[in-house]
């Protein structure tokens, strides 16, 4: 679960970055028209991810900060920079044809930008922010692998041995009880628990079949912050996911069905 790039993600960079063929990009556009999921790959690597923040501007507070000053003159002096600040970002449908010098221009100043930043509102912020940008990491990481799953996928029913067997190595990769998981959503089928590996934490992914919405995966990670979380909603590459932290772990359902039934299933176990 760890890999979570895109057969296409070279190709959707090389289009932004203008590096294509004219007839390779009026393919692609042509591809970007009619294919939703492609467009919104496109569309998360053109805002540079929303983890891409929190990210440079802890780089940013550890980094020596008269160094990091002296650039960011520099780069505001560069004819580069100046074109950045100064074109007005086009929305249409034919994206712009960045030049991969401009692009690299315009994350020094974002980098440099949060060391000032980050100066004022202290290391609690960073960390804070690091936090949460790993929160999603993981979550992201879960609905890119999720959509891979069908009601196909979670045709068979696991025998209780093997059921018993997978929620006992999984309870004791965590370090926390799963057995009573199978009967905890009313109106949901068991299909198993699998567990992966997560940046060196142990991620479980406990799987159900919702008769009406097809798949939902109920899944417990350790959590390194230990802070009590209460139930969130969002929308996540189509999918709903309502998440939250208790005991040391995040939790989370993912699913297509609505919110609400979503968030009556996680008062089940959170409750």
């Amino acid at each position: 679960m760890t890999d979570t790039s895109h057969p296409d993600d070279a190709r959707l960079i090389a289009y932004l970055d203008g590096a294509l063929s004219v007839e390779e990009r009026d393919k692609l556009a042509a591809r970007l028209a009619s294919d939703q999921p492609l467009l919104a790959r496109l569309e998360r690597i053109e805002r540079g991810g929303r983890l891409i923040a929190p990210a440079f501007a802890a780089l940013g507070a550890d980094a020596p900060r008269a160094r990091l000053e002296a650039r960011l003159a520099a780069a505001i002096a560069s004819d580069e920079t100046r074109l950045v600040l100064e074109r007005p970002r086009a929305r249409s449908w034919s994206l712009p044809k960045w030049q991969p010098r401009l692009v690299a221009a315009a994350l020094a100043l974002f980098v440099l930008g949060g060391v000032v930043g980050m100066s004022l509102s202290g290391r609690v912020d960073r960390d804070a922010a690091v936090t949460e940008a790993a929160a999603e990491g993981w979550r992201q990481a879960v609905a890119e692998y999720w959509s891979l799953t069908t009601a196909d996928t979670l045709a068979l029913t696991p025998t209780p041995e093997r059921a018993a067997a997978e929620l006992q190595a999984a309870s004791a990769k965590l370090g926390v009880d799963l057995s009573s998981v199978p009967d905890a959503f009313p109106g949901l089928s068991f299909r198993g628990a699998q567990l992966f590996d997560f940046h060196g934490r142990p991620l479980v992914q406990i799987a159900y079949l919702d008769p009406q919405h097809g798949p939902i995966a109920y899944c417990v990670i350790a959590d390194p912050d230990q802070r009590e979380r209460a139930p969130t909603t969002e929308e996540l590459d189509g999918f709903t996911v309502v998440h939250w932290a208790s005991g040391g772990q995040a939790r989370l359902l993912i699913g297509r069905a609505p919110a609400e039934r979503l968030q009556a299933l996680a008062q089940k176990v959170t409750g």
